[in-house]
């Protein structure tokens, strides 16, 4: 069981979209001809061009392992596994508690990769009312231990996942959608 906040489905859509758009900048292609042969020879290997070798091994995919909007959340806290009795003494306590809170406004602001080390996913940041959403997680926490419930605080992050970073993900691509997250913001995709 965890405790999560879950931005309006429309922010989710067009981010989704947005992400799904981003493509690396391309690099230049050097020639890497040896001086004194001519052009048309170099690369060559018993007949094939060393480029398309290289070309057919490169993974196929998505640049990045996008999640589904309906697992796009902001993680507040985990309570692990919780009896159905409990369960609903919290979902209670939380909503009466949930009602006397301020709504924060937040919007997307950028992006974090691979941070904090071993972690995998692509984030995109949050600004706007954080301190609001603070306010949220610190209430939450006093309602689950109001309830003599396990809280693990460690899973909140002012982040939204994005996705996971594969096997084809480049750092190319990472900067280009790091621009892309800079150019949401710009726009105040509000959450």
């Amino acid at each position: 069981l965890f405790a999560a906040l879950v931005p309006p489905r429309e922010v989710l859509d067009d981010v989704i979209e947005r992400v799904g758009r981003v493509e690396p900048a391309r690099a230049p292609v050097e020639d890497a001809s040896p001086p004194g042969r001519h052009a048309a020879w170099a690369g060559r290997r018993f007949g094939r061009r060393k480029g398309s070798q290289a070309v057919a091994t490169l993974p196929s995919g998505p640049w990045l392992d996008l999640l589904s909007p309906f697992r796009m959340n902001i993680p507040i806290a985990k309570f692990g596994n919780v009896a159905v009795v409990d369960a609903n003494r919290l979902t209670d306590t939380l909503e009466n508690h949930a009602a006397t809170w301020e709504t924060p406004r937040l919007n997307l602001h950028g992006g974090t990769m691979l941070e904090p080390e071993g972690d995998d996913g692509a984030w995109a940041n949050l600004a706007g009312d954080v301190d609001a959403l603070h306010a949220i997680k610190a209430g939450v926490i006093r309602a689950a231990q109001g309830l003599q419930l396990f809280v693990d605080r460690r899973v909140f992050r002012p982040h939204l996942r994005l996705g996971r970073i594969n096997d084809r993900t480049t750092e190319a691509y990472l900067e280009a959608l790091l621009a892309d997250l800079l150019e949401i913001s710009r726009h105040d995709a509000g959450v």
